[in-house]
């Protein structure tokens, strides 16, 4: 008997009663859910390429996995080894029960949102928003030396359309200094592309004016300068 007909017939059925669903692949053999406003949770098994006999099993969600036998048995190892068919069946059998005592509570303590779609700040409707916010803070998108009022806001209380509006001036500043276009993508929200005349050089600004709300060790001129020093390349 084929390993994936073994696996999916201790397997399927009864992650399909937990709401995950086979994927159609193979080595990895992947089991995903979706629930809601939360990112996907998947279970892996695999194969492994130096044993003739051994699997494991991965749950991930998000950035986070753990294997199975860390999570149920505080262990370093993650391969399970069998000699026969009915050895392979007991093991799966295994991992029906780690499934439903470890695996589930994980995923649950675990579960992320999806976050909030980024807002086409690029629209008409943010103009006169976006132009009170440069004139209140008088920042001037022709002149590179804005970049450091915006350092100073974003580490300020700023709403979330605050940051938006950094954003949106960030990259005007970043398409004046070195050139490059905006484009709107509908999964990530604005972009500015083609910095410098190179199409494959492009940043998701108001990403870079989160992580420097983040982390204090970065801002936004150290990215300004960095973006300076790979077109002087």
């Amino acid at each position: 008997m084929k390993l994936t007909k073994i696996i999916l017939s201790e397997l399927e059925n009864k992650l399909k009663e937990l709401s995950f669903d086979f994927e159609d692949s193979t080595n990895p053999w992947v089991f995903v859910r979706s629930r809601e406003g939360y990112v996907k949770e998947y279970i892996e098994i695999d194969k492994s390429n130096w044993e003739s006999n051994a699997i494991r099993c991965t749950f991930q969600i998000g950035s986070k996995s753990v294997s199975s036998t860390k999570l149920a048995e505080r262990k370093v190892h993650e391969w399970y080894v069998y000699e026969s068919e009915e050895e392979l069946r007991r093991v799966l059998h295994n991992l029906r029960e780690i499934i439903e005592q470890f695996a589930l509570p994980w995923f649950a303590e675990n579960a992320e949102s999806i976050p909030s779609a980024t807002p086409n700040y690029l629209d008409e409707s943010w103009k006169s928003s976006i132009q009170e916010f440069m004139k209140k803070n008088k920042i001037n998108i022709n002149n590179s030396e804005s970049v450091g009022i915006l350092d100073q806001l974003v580490i300020s209380d700023l709403s979330q359309k605050d940051i938006y509006f950094i954003s949106y001036c960030y990259g005007e500043i970043i398409i004046n200094q070195f050139g490059g276009q905006w484009k709107y993508d509908a999964d990530n929200g604005p972009r500015v592309d083609n910095i410098g005349g190179n199409p494959a050089f492009k940043r998701l600004t108001h990403e870079l004016v989160n992580k420097v709300i983040k982390n204090k060790n970065l801002s936004l001129q150290r990215y300004f300068e960095d973006i300076a020093f790979v077109l002087e390349d």
